[in-house]
Protein backbone atom coordinates (compact mmCIF):
# COMPACT_ATOMS: atom_id res chain seq x y z
CA UNK A 1 0.00 0.00 0.00
CA UNK A 2 2.92 2.41 0.61
CA UNK A 3 4.28 1.44 -2.67
CA UNK A 4 0.91 2.24 -4.44
CA UNK A 5 0.57 5.32 -2.77
CA UNK A 6 4.19 6.58 -3.47
CA UNK A 7 4.33 6.21 -7.22
CA UNK A 8 0.69 8.40 -7.34
CA UNK A 9 2.36 11.35 -5.62
CA UNK A 10 2.74 14.48 -7.37
CA UNK A 11 7.03 13.88 -7.21
CA UNK A 12 6.68 10.78 -9.15
CA UNK A 13 3.63 12.06 -11.49
CA UNK A 14 5.28 14.85 -12.66
CA UNK A 15 8.10 13.11 -15.15
CA UNK A 16 5.53 10.65 -16.25
CA UNK A 17 3.47 13.40 -17.13
CA UNK A 18 6.03 15.35 -19.25
CA UNK A 19 7.60 12.40 -20.72
CA UNK A 20 4.39 11.74 -22.12
CA UNK A 21 3.53 15.20 -23.38
CA UNK A 22 6.98 14.99 -25.05
CA UNK A 23 5.83 11.40 -26.91
CA UNK A 24 2.39 13.27 -27.66
CA UNK A 25 4.50 16.14 -29.20
CA UNK A 26 6.45 13.48 -31.43
CA UNK A 27 3.77 11.09 -32.25
CA UNK A 28 0.85 12.10 -35.01
CA UNK A 29 -2.49 12.71 -33.22
CA UNK A 30 -4.83 10.66 -35.84
CA UNK A 31 -3.30 6.92 -34.70
CA UNK A 32 -0.22 7.78 -32.60
CA UNK A 33 2.41 7.10 -35.33
CA UNK A 34 6.01 8.75 -35.90
CA UNK A 35 5.94 11.04 -38.48
CA UNK A 36 9.37 9.80 -39.54
CA UNK A 37 8.02 6.46 -40.17
CA UNK A 38 5.06 8.38 -42.22
CA UNK A 39 7.91 9.66 -43.93
CA UNK A 40 9.50 6.47 -44.53
CA UNK A 41 5.99 5.20 -46.14
CA UNK A 42 5.86 8.17 -48.45
CA UNK A 43 8.72 7.35 -49.75
CA UNK A 44 8.05 3.37 -50.07
CA UNK A 45 4.66 4.56 -52.03
CA UNK A 46 6.58 6.90 -54.02
CA UNK A 47 9.00 3.86 -55.42
CA UNK A 48 6.41 1.50 -55.75
CA UNK A 49 4.22 4.37 -58.09
CA UNK A 50 7.72 5.06 -60.09
CA UNK A 51 8.40 1.44 -60.28
CA UNK A 52 4.59 0.27 -62.06
CA UNK A 53 5.12 3.28 -64.94
CA UNK A 54 8.44 1.51 -65.26
CA UNK A 55 7.06 -1.93 -65.60
CA UNK A 56 4.37 -0.63 -68.07
CA UNK A 57 7.20 1.38 -70.02
CA UNK A 58 8.84 -2.40 -70.07
CA UNK A 59 5.69 -4.09 -71.37
CA UNK A 60 5.84 -2.15 -74.13
CA UNK A 61 8.85 -3.11 -75.42
CA UNK A 62 8.44 -6.90 -75.10
CA UNK A 63 7.40 -8.80 -77.70
CA UNK A 64 6.78 -12.71 -76.16
CA UNK A 65 2.94 -12.69 -74.72
CA UNK A 66 3.95 -14.08 -72.18
CA UNK A 67 6.45 -12.05 -70.65
CA UNK A 68 4.39 -9.18 -71.86
CA UNK A 69 1.47 -10.26 -69.40
CA UNK A 70 4.22 -11.18 -66.85
CA UNK A 71 5.48 -7.48 -66.71
CA UNK A 72 1.98 -6.44 -66.62
CA UNK A 73 0.50 -8.31 -64.18
CA UNK A 74 3.65 -7.15 -62.03
CA UNK A 75 2.77 -3.62 -62.47
CA UNK A 76 -0.51 -3.90 -61.68
CA UNK A 77 0.34 -5.43 -58.21
CA UNK A 78 2.88 -2.80 -57.45
CA UNK A 79 -0.31 0.03 -58.32
CA UNK A 80 -2.78 -2.29 -55.96
CA UNK A 81 0.16 -1.97 -53.62
CA UNK A 82 0.83 1.55 -53.75
CA UNK A 83 -3.19 2.40 -53.70
CA UNK A 84 -3.21 0.31 -49.92
CA UNK A 85 -0.30 2.74 -49.09
CA UNK A 86 -1.86 5.44 -49.82
CA UNK A 87 -4.84 4.57 -48.05
CA UNK A 88 -3.29 3.53 -45.24
CA UNK A 89 -0.95 6.69 -44.82
CA UNK A 90 -4.19 9.01 -45.37
CA UNK A 91 -5.91 6.93 -41.98
CA UNK A 92 -3.01 7.51 -40.39
CA UNK A 93 -2.63 11.70 -40.94
CA UNK A 94 -0.49 11.85 -43.91
CA UNK A 95 -2.62 13.60 -46.17
CA UNK A 96 -4.45 12.34 -49.56
CA UNK A 97 -1.48 11.22 -52.05
CA UNK A 98 -1.52 9.70 -55.51
CA UNK A 99 0.98 9.10 -57.79
CA UNK A 100 2.43 11.79 -60.14
CA UNK A 101 0.79 12.03 -63.34
CA UNK A 102 4.62 13.01 -65.18
CA UNK A 103 6.06 9.63 -64.61
CA UNK A 104 4.25 8.34 -67.59
CA UNK A 105 7.04 6.22 -69.87
CA UNK A 106 4.10 4.58 -71.80
CA UNK A 107 4.97 6.97 -74.76
CA UNK A 108 8.47 6.39 -76.88
CA UNK A 109 11.05 4.87 -75.16
CA UNK A 110 12.71 7.08 -73.03
CA UNK A 111 14.19 4.67 -70.64
CA UNK A 112 16.35 3.55 -73.80
CA UNK A 113 15.78 -0.40 -72.88
CA UNK A 114 17.28 -2.09 -76.43
CA UNK A 115 15.79 -5.81 -75.81
CA UNK A 116 14.08 -8.02 -73.70
CA UNK A 117 17.63 -8.62 -71.66
CA UNK A 118 18.10 -5.28 -70.51
CA UNK A 119 14.63 -5.19 -69.18
CA UNK A 120 15.44 -8.51 -66.93
CA UNK A 121 17.95 -5.99 -65.51
CA UNK A 122 16.45 -3.49 -65.11
CA UNK A 123 13.70 -5.46 -63.27
CA UNK A 124 16.09 -7.18 -60.78
CA UNK A 125 17.50 -3.85 -60.10
CA UNK A 126 13.86 -2.31 -59.58
CA UNK A 127 13.52 -5.77 -57.53
CA UNK A 128 16.45 -4.92 -54.73
CA UNK A 129 15.29 -1.00 -54.51
CA UNK A 130 11.99 -2.25 -53.83
CA UNK A 131 12.86 -5.24 -51.48
CA UNK A 132 15.09 -2.83 -49.38
CA UNK A 133 12.35 -0.07 -49.11
CA UNK A 134 10.12 -2.78 -47.99
CA UNK A 135 12.31 -3.86 -45.19
CA UNK A 136 13.30 -0.73 -43.79
CA UNK A 137 9.69 0.21 -42.96
CA UNK A 138 9.55 -3.36 -41.48
CA UNK A 139 12.44 -2.27 -39.51
CA UNK A 140 10.42 0.19 -37.67
CA UNK A 141 9.42 -0.66 -34.14
CA UNK A 142 6.38 1.66 -34.14
CA UNK A 143 4.83 -0.11 -37.23
CA UNK A 144 1.14 -1.23 -35.35
CA UNK A 145 0.68 -4.54 -36.36
CA UNK A 146 -2.03 -4.78 -38.79
CA UNK A 147 0.19 -2.40 -40.70
CA UNK A 148 3.13 -4.16 -40.14
CA UNK A 149 1.18 -7.36 -41.73
CA UNK A 150 0.33 -5.42 -45.15
CA UNK A 151 3.18 -4.65 -45.76
CA UNK A 152 4.59 -8.39 -44.87
CA UNK A 153 2.07 -9.63 -47.01
CA UNK A 154 3.12 -6.96 -49.87
CA UNK A 155 6.57 -7.50 -50.05
CA UNK A 156 6.05 -11.19 -50.06
CA UNK A 157 3.67 -10.93 -53.00
CA UNK A 158 6.03 -8.94 -54.86
CA UNK A 159 8.73 -11.45 -54.46
CA UNK A 160 6.70 -14.52 -55.56
CA UNK A 161 5.95 -11.96 -58.61
CA UNK A 162 9.52 -11.51 -59.27
CA UNK A 163 10.57 -14.86 -58.91
CA UNK A 164 7.26 -16.03 -61.29
CA UNK A 165 9.08 -13.03 -64.00
CA UNK A 166 12.26 -14.96 -63.56
CA UNK A 167 11.20 -18.62 -64.06
CA UNK A 168 9.40 -17.38 -67.29
CA UNK A 169 12.59 -15.94 -68.46
CA UNK A 170 14.56 -18.40 -67.49
CA UNK A 171 12.17 -21.12 -69.19
CA UNK A 172 12.75 -18.96 -73.09
CA UNK A 173 16.04 -19.43 -72.42
CA UNK A 174 16.61 -23.32 -72.28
Amino acid sequence: MLIERSLMSPAFMAPVLCYYKKLAMIFSTVNKIPAFVLEKLDILFRLLCERKSEFEAFACGVNNREMKRTVLTLAQETNQYANELSSQIEMMGGGNISCPDELNYTHGNPLMIADEDDIMKSCEVSEGKMITAYRTVLNEPFLHDNLRKLIRSQLNGLIYAFMQLKLLNTSFHR
